[in-house]
Protein backbone atom coordinates (compact mmCIF):
# COMPACT_ATOMS: atom_id res chain seq x y z
CA UNK A 1 0.00 0.00 0.00
CA UNK A 2 1.79 3.20 -0.91
CA UNK A 3 2.74 5.63 1.44
CA UNK A 4 0.40 8.64 1.75
CA UNK A 5 2.70 10.92 1.51
CA UNK A 6 3.51 9.68 -2.03
CA UNK A 7 -0.45 9.71 -2.77
CA UNK A 8 -0.81 13.21 -2.37
CA UNK A 9 2.98 13.83 -3.94
CA UNK A 10 1.71 12.23 -6.95
CA UNK A 11 -1.56 14.29 -7.23
CA UNK A 12 0.47 17.52 -7.11
CA UNK A 13 2.79 16.47 -9.31
CA UNK A 14 -0.34 15.87 -11.92
CA UNK A 15 -1.83 19.55 -11.18
CA UNK A 16 1.26 20.85 -11.76
CA UNK A 17 1.89 19.33 -15.08
CA UNK A 18 -1.31 20.83 -16.10
CA UNK A 19 -0.62 24.28 -14.95
CA UNK A 20 1.49 27.11 -16.70
CA UNK A 21 5.34 27.77 -16.13
CA UNK A 22 5.36 30.00 -13.18
CA UNK A 23 2.04 29.11 -11.79
CA UNK A 24 1.36 29.64 -7.72
CA UNK A 25 0.43 26.45 -6.11
CA UNK A 26 -2.01 27.09 -3.21
CA UNK A 27 -0.46 27.38 0.07
CA UNK A 28 0.53 24.28 1.83
CA UNK A 29 -1.80 24.94 4.72
CA UNK A 30 -4.40 24.93 2.12
CA UNK A 31 -3.37 21.91 0.81
CA UNK A 32 -2.94 20.18 4.29
CA UNK A 33 -6.85 20.79 4.48
CA UNK A 34 -7.63 19.71 0.87
CA UNK A 35 -5.98 16.40 1.12
CA UNK A 36 -6.56 16.46 4.90
CA UNK A 37 -3.20 15.45 5.60
CA UNK A 38 -0.74 16.82 8.55
CA UNK A 39 1.39 19.66 7.13
CA UNK A 40 4.47 18.15 7.19
CA UNK A 41 3.67 15.82 4.31
CA UNK A 42 2.79 18.52 2.36
CA UNK A 43 6.24 20.06 2.42
CA UNK A 44 7.81 16.21 2.39
CA UNK A 45 6.18 15.88 -0.94
CA UNK A 46 6.54 19.29 -2.25
CA UNK A 47 10.46 18.90 -1.22
CA UNK A 48 10.58 15.89 -3.28
CA UNK A 49 8.77 17.93 -6.13
CA UNK A 50 11.22 20.45 -5.69
CA UNK A 51 14.56 18.35 -6.11
CA UNK A 52 12.93 16.54 -9.34
CA UNK A 53 12.77 19.57 -10.90
CA UNK A 54 8.87 20.18 -10.73
CA UNK A 55 8.50 23.19 -8.37
CA UNK A 56 10.36 25.48 -6.85
CA UNK A 57 9.85 27.81 -3.92
CA UNK A 58 10.44 31.86 -3.22
CA UNK A 59 11.14 32.75 0.27
CA UNK A 60 8.14 34.70 1.65
CA UNK A 61 6.47 34.59 -1.38
CA UNK A 62 5.48 31.19 -2.41
CA UNK A 63 5.92 27.43 -4.40
CA UNK A 64 5.96 27.90 -8.03
CA UNK A 65 5.72 25.60 -11.40
CA UNK A 66 9.11 25.00 -12.63
CA UNK A 67 10.12 25.48 -16.87
CA UNK A 68 12.00 21.95 -16.23
CA UNK A 69 11.38 18.81 -14.68
CA UNK A 70 14.86 16.49 -13.45
CA UNK A 71 13.96 13.08 -13.04
CA UNK A 72 16.29 11.62 -10.18
CA UNK A 73 18.73 9.52 -10.55
CA UNK A 74 17.81 5.63 -8.86
CA UNK A 75 20.10 3.20 -7.90
CA UNK A 76 19.42 0.00 -8.61
CA UNK A 77 22.01 -2.83 -6.99
CA UNK A 78 22.10 -6.38 -9.01
CA UNK A 79 23.68 -9.07 -7.70
CA UNK A 80 24.61 -12.31 -9.65
CA UNK A 81 26.11 -15.79 -9.21
CA UNK A 82 28.03 -15.00 -12.29
CA UNK A 83 27.74 -12.00 -15.26
CA UNK A 84 28.71 -15.04 -17.68
CA UNK A 85 26.93 -18.41 -17.81
CA UNK A 86 23.57 -19.27 -20.07
CA UNK A 87 21.33 -17.27 -18.50
CA UNK A 88 22.54 -13.93 -17.06
CA UNK A 89 23.89 -11.93 -19.82
CA UNK A 90 20.14 -12.28 -21.06
CA UNK A 91 19.11 -10.99 -17.62
CA UNK A 92 20.90 -8.26 -17.10
CA UNK A 93 19.82 -7.07 -21.22
CA UNK A 94 16.76 -6.90 -19.89
CA UNK A 95 17.02 -4.52 -16.86
CA UNK A 96 19.28 -2.20 -18.41
CA UNK A 97 17.16 -1.79 -21.48
CA UNK A 98 14.36 -0.41 -18.90
CA UNK A 99 17.36 1.36 -16.61
CA UNK A 100 18.51 3.18 -19.39
CA UNK A 101 14.76 4.13 -20.58
CA UNK A 102 13.96 5.24 -16.57
CA UNK A 103 16.99 6.97 -15.65
CA UNK A 104 17.86 4.05 -13.20
CA UNK A 105 21.93 4.12 -12.42
CA UNK A 106 22.74 -0.09 -11.99
CA UNK A 107 25.22 -1.26 -10.13
CA UNK A 108 26.32 -4.92 -11.25
CA UNK A 109 28.02 -6.98 -8.96
CA UNK A 110 28.91 -11.16 -9.46
CA UNK A 111 29.24 -13.50 -6.25
CA UNK A 112 31.15 -16.04 -8.25
CA UNK A 113 28.80 -18.59 -6.52
CA UNK A 114 30.62 -17.71 -3.04
CA UNK A 115 28.50 -17.06 -0.08
CA UNK A 116 30.89 -14.78 1.32
CA UNK A 117 31.06 -12.64 -1.85
CA UNK A 118 27.49 -12.84 -2.03
CA UNK A 119 27.04 -11.04 1.83
CA UNK A 120 30.13 -8.71 1.10
CA UNK A 121 28.22 -7.68 -2.10
CA UNK A 122 24.67 -7.07 -0.54
CA UNK A 123 26.36 -5.22 2.29
CA UNK A 124 27.91 -2.64 -0.14
CA UNK A 125 24.26 -2.54 -1.91
CA UNK A 126 23.81 -0.93 1.97
CA UNK A 127 26.14 0.99 2.41
CA UNK A 128 25.81 2.94 -1.04
CA UNK A 129 22.11 3.27 -0.16
CA UNK A 130 20.84 1.87 -3.03
CA UNK A 131 16.79 2.77 -3.72
CA UNK A 132 16.31 -1.14 -4.26
CA UNK A 133 17.87 -4.86 -5.31
CA UNK A 134 17.33 -7.40 -7.67
CA UNK A 135 18.96 -10.68 -6.76
CA UNK A 136 19.60 -14.15 -8.42
CA UNK A 137 20.71 -16.49 -5.11
CA UNK A 138 23.85 -18.28 -5.37
CA UNK A 139 23.17 -22.32 -4.97
CA UNK A 140 22.36 -23.70 -1.52
CA UNK A 141 23.70 -21.03 0.49
CA UNK A 142 22.83 -21.55 4.48
CA UNK A 143 24.10 -17.98 4.13
CA UNK A 144 21.47 -16.45 2.07
CA UNK A 145 18.26 -16.40 4.55
CA UNK A 146 20.44 -14.37 6.59
CA UNK A 147 22.34 -12.11 4.07
CA UNK A 148 19.46 -11.07 2.45
CA UNK A 149 17.52 -10.24 5.92
CA UNK A 150 19.69 -7.66 6.19
CA UNK A 151 18.32 -5.69 3.09
CA UNK A 152 14.98 -5.55 4.75
CA UNK A 153 16.56 -4.66 8.11
CA UNK A 154 17.72 -1.57 6.09
CA UNK A 155 14.34 -0.84 4.64
CA UNK A 156 15.72 -1.45 1.08
CA UNK A 157 13.15 -3.13 -1.26
CA UNK A 158 14.63 -6.54 -3.06
CA UNK A 159 13.47 -8.90 -5.80
CA UNK A 160 14.39 -12.20 -5.97
CA UNK A 161 14.75 -13.81 -9.19
CA UNK A 162 15.70 -17.71 -10.28
CA UNK A 163 15.94 -19.31 -7.06
CA UNK A 164 13.74 -18.82 -3.89
CA UNK A 165 15.13 -18.90 -0.44
CA UNK A 166 13.53 -20.57 2.14
CA UNK A 167 11.64 -19.09 4.60
CA UNK A 168 12.21 -15.64 3.25
CA UNK A 169 8.82 -13.49 2.28
CA UNK A 170 10.11 -11.27 -0.98
CA UNK A 171 8.81 -10.65 -3.62
CA UNK A 172 9.71 -13.21 -6.32
CA UNK A 173 10.75 -13.65 -10.17
CA UNK A 174 11.27 -16.89 -11.85
CA UNK A 175 10.57 -19.60 -14.91
CA UNK A 176 8.83 -22.69 -14.95
CA UNK A 177 11.08 -25.22 -15.30
CA UNK A 178 8.94 -28.35 -14.81
CA UNK A 179 7.35 -26.85 -17.50
CA UNK A 180 9.82 -26.38 -19.76
CA UNK A 181 11.90 -29.65 -19.20
CA UNK A 182 8.02 -30.75 -20.20
CA UNK A 183 7.93 -29.69 -23.03
CA UNK A 184 11.62 -29.91 -24.23
CA UNK A 185 10.74 -33.99 -23.29
CA UNK A 186 7.15 -34.17 -24.99
CA UNK A 187 9.70 -32.76 -28.18
CA UNK A 188 11.95 -35.71 -28.25
CA UNK A 189 8.77 -38.07 -28.04
CA UNK A 190 7.39 -36.69 -30.89
CA UNK A 191 10.37 -36.70 -32.66
CA UNK A 192 10.11 -40.38 -32.79
CA UNK A 193 12.58 -40.92 -29.53
CA UNK A 194 11.56 -44.35 -27.22
CA UNK A 195 14.59 -44.09 -24.85
CA UNK A 196 15.45 -40.92 -22.97
CA UNK A 197 18.00 -40.17 -20.42
CA UNK A 198 18.22 -36.70 -18.72
CA UNK A 199 21.58 -35.49 -17.77
CA UNK A 200 22.72 -33.12 -15.11
CA UNK A 201 25.76 -32.19 -13.87
CA UNK A 202 24.63 -31.00 -10.42
CA UNK A 203 21.84 -32.00 -7.89
CA UNK A 204 19.96 -28.82 -6.55
CA UNK A 205 16.48 -27.19 -6.83
CA UNK A 206 15.92 -26.27 -10.43
CA UNK A 207 17.87 -29.44 -11.62
CA UNK A 208 15.35 -31.32 -9.10
CA UNK A 209 12.52 -29.50 -10.79
CA UNK A 210 13.67 -29.98 -14.30
CA UNK A 211 14.06 -33.66 -13.92
CA UNK A 212 10.03 -33.84 -12.43
CA UNK A 213 9.30 -32.11 -16.50
CA UNK A 214 10.97 -35.04 -17.89
CA UNK A 215 9.87 -37.32 -16.02
CA UNK A 216 6.23 -36.31 -16.23
CA UNK A 217 6.30 -36.11 -19.98
CA UNK A 218 6.92 -39.48 -20.37
CA UNK A 219 4.60 -40.87 -17.68
CA UNK A 220 1.76 -38.41 -19.90
CA UNK A 221 3.00 -40.02 -23.33
CA UNK A 222 0.45 -42.35 -25.01
CA UNK A 223 3.20 -44.08 -26.81
CA UNK A 224 5.18 -46.39 -25.03
CA UNK A 225 8.61 -44.45 -23.66
CA UNK A 226 11.45 -45.96 -21.69
CA UNK A 227 13.23 -43.45 -19.15
CA UNK A 228 15.96 -44.94 -19.73
CA UNK A 229 19.70 -44.66 -17.22
CA UNK A 230 19.94 -41.06 -15.58
CA UNK A 231 22.88 -39.15 -14.70
CA UNK A 232 22.21 -36.65 -12.06
CA UNK A 233 24.41 -35.84 -9.52
CA UNK A 234 27.29 -33.36 -7.99
CA UNK A 235 29.64 -34.55 -10.20
CA UNK A 236 33.23 -32.62 -11.57
CA UNK A 237 33.85 -32.51 -15.06
CA UNK A 238 35.84 -35.61 -15.61
CA UNK A 239 33.69 -37.55 -13.89
CA UNK A 240 30.64 -36.71 -15.77
CA UNK A 241 32.36 -37.14 -19.00
CA UNK A 242 33.04 -40.73 -17.50
CA UNK A 243 29.54 -41.26 -16.80
CA UNK A 244 28.43 -40.20 -20.64
CA UNK A 245 30.92 -42.00 -22.32
CA UNK A 246 29.78 -45.13 -20.27
CA UNK A 247 26.23 -44.44 -21.28
CA UNK A 248 26.99 -44.50 -24.76
CA UNK A 249 29.06 -47.05 -24.42
CA UNK A 250 26.85 -50.25 -25.64
CA UNK A 251 24.19 -50.14 -28.71
CA UNK A 252 21.72 -49.87 -26.54
CA UNK A 253 22.07 -46.47 -25.70
CA UNK A 254 19.38 -43.47 -25.33
CA UNK A 255 17.92 -42.17 -28.98
CA UNK A 256 16.80 -38.58 -26.99
CA UNK A 257 18.33 -36.67 -24.55
CA UNK A 258 17.21 -34.18 -22.33
CA UNK A 259 20.43 -31.36 -20.72
CA UNK A 260 20.03 -29.32 -17.45
CA UNK A 261 21.93 -27.03 -19.68
CA UNK A 262 23.37 -26.04 -23.35
CA UNK A 263 26.89 -26.12 -21.71
CA UNK A 264 26.24 -30.22 -20.16
CA UNK A 265 24.76 -30.49 -23.85
CA UNK A 266 27.91 -29.29 -24.84
CA UNK A 267 29.61 -31.84 -23.23
CA UNK A 268 27.12 -34.07 -24.28
CA UNK A 269 28.61 -33.58 -27.96
CA UNK A 270 32.44 -34.24 -27.17
CA UNK A 271 31.49 -37.69 -26.01
CA UNK A 272 29.30 -38.42 -29.03
CA UNK A 273 31.77 -37.58 -31.39
CA UNK A 274 34.30 -39.80 -29.58
CA UNK A 275 31.77 -42.87 -30.03
CA UNK A 276 30.92 -41.45 -33.65
CA UNK A 277 27.39 -40.66 -33.21
CA UNK A 278 26.33 -37.18 -34.60
CA UNK A 279 23.54 -35.31 -32.83
CA UNK A 280 20.43 -35.01 -34.36
CA UNK A 281 20.54 -38.19 -36.18
CA UNK A 282 21.98 -40.95 -34.14
CA UNK A 283 20.71 -39.37 -30.87
CA UNK A 284 18.41 -36.60 -30.90
CA UNK A 285 19.30 -33.39 -28.14
CA UNK A 286 17.38 -30.37 -26.22
CA UNK A 287 19.38 -28.30 -24.20
CA UNK A 288 18.13 -25.51 -21.78
CA UNK A 289 18.48 -21.99 -21.82
CA UNK A 290 18.91 -21.28 -25.19
CA UNK A 291 22.40 -19.69 -25.01
CA UNK A 292 24.98 -18.06 -27.87
CA UNK A 293 26.42 -21.39 -27.46
CA UNK A 294 23.72 -23.29 -29.41
CA UNK A 295 24.47 -21.73 -32.79
CA UNK A 296 28.12 -21.94 -31.79
CA UNK A 297 27.84 -25.91 -31.66
CA UNK A 298 28.54 -28.21 -34.90
CA UNK A 299 24.93 -28.85 -34.77
CA UNK A 300 22.88 -26.00 -33.84
CA UNK A 301 21.19 -26.91 -30.33
CA UNK A 302 17.25 -27.43 -29.90
CA UNK A 303 17.00 -25.45 -26.38
CA UNK A 304 14.67 -24.46 -23.91
CA UNK A 305 14.53 -20.91 -23.66
CA UNK A 306 14.51 -19.38 -19.80
CA UNK A 307 12.90 -15.87 -21.06
CA UNK A 308 16.16 -14.50 -19.47
CA UNK A 309 15.41 -11.36 -21.02
CA UNK A 310 11.48 -11.11 -19.68
CA UNK A 311 12.71 -11.98 -16.59
CA UNK A 312 14.93 -8.68 -16.31
CA UNK A 313 12.27 -6.86 -17.17
CA UNK A 314 9.83 -7.70 -15.18
CA UNK A 315 11.99 -8.09 -11.82
CA UNK A 316 13.29 -4.23 -12.38
CA UNK A 317 9.33 -3.68 -13.02
CA UNK A 318 7.85 -5.01 -10.21
CA UNK A 319 10.95 -3.48 -7.71
CA UNK A 320 10.22 0.18 -9.40
CA UNK A 321 6.56 -0.35 -8.66
CA UNK A 322 7.35 -1.41 -5.18
CA UNK A 323 10.00 1.92 -4.38
CA UNK A 324 7.45 3.96 -5.94
CA UNK A 325 4.56 2.40 -3.64
CA UNK A 326 2.33 1.00 -6.52
CA UNK A 327 3.82 -2.40 -6.32
CA UNK A 328 3.88 -4.44 -3.41
CA UNK A 329 3.06 -4.21 -0.14
CA UNK A 330 5.20 -4.36 2.94
CA UNK A 331 4.43 -8.10 3.08
CA UNK A 332 6.51 -8.46 0.21
CA UNK A 333 3.46 -11.07 -1.58
CA UNK A 334 4.55 -10.57 -5.08
CA UNK A 335 5.14 -13.93 -7.18
CA UNK A 336 5.21 -14.50 -10.82
CA UNK A 337 6.72 -17.40 -12.84
CA UNK A 338 7.05 -16.64 -16.53
CA UNK A 339 6.83 -19.85 -18.81
CA UNK A 340 9.67 -20.73 -20.84
CA UNK A 341 9.79 -21.71 -24.89
CA UNK A 342 11.38 -24.46 -26.75
CA UNK A 343 13.04 -23.18 -29.42
CA UNK A 344 14.17 -26.43 -31.90
CA UNK A 345 17.07 -26.46 -33.89
CA UNK A 346 18.75 -29.41 -36.02
CA UNK A 347 20.35 -31.85 -33.15
CA UNK A 348 16.85 -32.59 -32.21
CA UNK A 349 14.97 -32.26 -35.65
CA UNK A 350 17.60 -33.42 -37.52
CA UNK A 351 16.72 -30.60 -40.10
CA UNK A 352 18.25 -27.18 -40.46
Amino acid sequence: MALRYQEVKETIRKTVLGMKVGGKVPSRNFLSRKYEVARNTIDKAIAELEEEGYLYSVKGSGTYVSGRSVQKVLNIGVVLPSITGDTYPKFISGIEQYASMNNINVVLSSSENFPERQHSNILRIIDIQADGCIIIPIINSELSYNTFSQLKKKGIPFVICNRSIDGLDAPFIGTNNNYGAYIATKHLIEQGCRKLSYISEKKYSTAIERYHGFETAIYDSPTPVQKHQVIFGNYDDYELKSRIRDLFGNREHPDGVLCFDDTTAAVLYTMLEEKGLRPGRDVRIVGYNDSSLCNMLSVPLSSVSSEGNQMGREAITMLMGIIRGTGAAEDFNDFKVINPRLMARKSSTGRN
